[in-house]
């Protein structure tokens, strides 16, 4: 297969209003609750989602996952903007609406890639915490975000992207060593320049650029490290993109995790074991909101 140029790829990612945008509440919604919690509206911003009713049945639905954490069951956007708080329910209406980025017909099983996105966020976020990284509320959202180039990948050039997932899955090998060799280029490139289109913070540009190589990442290295390992263990612990790598992975000889030793406090308290049964243990529940959330 011939690589395309970096020309040719940017011309097709600068193409992105030929791709199904993003539900236009999406905006607002991030704006309002990019303020300080103090500041924010809860009851404007629920009056913002209401208005997309597709859209507040898929936030219901994740607010009364247990991956979510609130205690009891909620049937409101009101109590369930009350009971999550609002670095939650931002990270909830980013996921649903993100999601709805799902291209027909690829060789990748869509469903696949977002348990693995969301396991991803919401172990990126834990990892955070338990490391007590300075900014753990960003955490999820670079989990989150962090392999999008693959579905720019997929939507823009289908048939590229199509052999090279299938020569990956075949040969169980990490899906960017195979799009590097085949394409001259993987989903980190593509992810940086849909960051770029889009105009989103420039922490989540660099994740996406540098999440497999977080040694290039300047700006915020100990959160691209944090992403690593986040997708690492849930390569490994059956959450990636639909079929088993065969990888071998010893975390504490990654480069991510001597980022992080230089710049976590909470490291040596950090139980790696645990922390990978924990993923483990919420597969299911991943699997089955995402399963839910695509029939919604």
């Amino acid at each position: 297969m011939q690589a395309l140029t970096l020309s040719e790829v940017h011309r097709r990612v600068t193409s992105i209003h030929q791709l199904p945008s993003l539900p236009a509440i999406l905006m607002p919604v991030l704006n309002q609750l990019s303020n300080d919690a103090s500041e924010v509206d809860l009851h404007k911003t629920v009056q913002l989602i209401s208005h997309d009713g597709a859209l507040s049945s898929q936030v219901l639905r994740m607010a009364n996952s247990p991956l979510f954490g609130i205690r009891g069951r909620v049937t409101t956007l009101q109590a369930a903007a009350l009971n999550l708080g609002v670095f939650h329910l931002r990270d909830i209406v980013t996921s649903c609406c993100l999601m709805q980025l799902s291209p027909k017909g690829s060789e990748m099983d869509v469903a696949s890639f977002w348990e693995h996105s969301l396991a991803c966020a919401l172990l990126s976020r834990k990892l955070a915490q338990k490391l007590a990284y300075a900014n753990a509320e960003r955490a999820y959202l670079a989990g989150l975000v962090h392999d999008l180039g693959i579905l720019i990948n997929c939507l823009l050039i289908p048939r590229e992207f199509g052999a090279v997932f299938r020569a990956a899955e075949t040969a169980q090998r990490p899906l960017r060593e195979v799009e590097t060799e085949q394409l001259g280029f993987s989903h980190e490139l593509t992810g940086e320049l849909l960051s770029i289109e889009w105009q989103l913070f420039d922490y989540l540009s660099e994740t996406m650029r540098c999440h497999h190589d977080p040694e290039r990442a300047t700006l915020d290295p100990s959160l691209t490290a944090i992403v690593n390992i986040a997708d690492l263990i849930c390569r490994t612990s059956g959450l990636g993109y639909g079929y088993e790598e065969s990888i071998s992975v010893a975390l504490q000889d990654e480069p991510a995790w001597k980022i992080i030793s230089a710049h976590s406090p909470g490291l040596k308290s950090l139980d790696l074991v645990r922390l990978t049964l924990e993923t483990e243990s919420y597969m299911q529940e991943v699997r089955t909101l995402v399963s839910v959330l695509f029939r919604l």
